[in-house]
């Protein structure tokens, strides 16, 4: 549990600090006209805050 909340940690962090690198991954394909908008940023450091919580807890229920 110690290195799984780790990886999310670093992942989720990765999400907050650079969204329009997970914007433009192939995988789901996003339409060109949601990538421009910026509201789409916004969310996807939601998402990152909340793994980056997610992440946190589990590295402390570990120890």
């Amino acid at each position: 549990m110690l290195i799984t909340g780790f990886l999310i940690t670093i992942f989720a962090i990765f999400i907050l600090l650079v969204p329009q690198f997970f914007m433009k991954l192939k995988s789901p394909r996003i339409p060109d006209k949601l990538l421009r908008n910026p509201k789409m940023k916004i969310i996807l450091r939601i998402w990152g805050g909340i793994f980056v919580i997610i992440g946190i807890l589990l590295i402390v229920f570990s120890l």
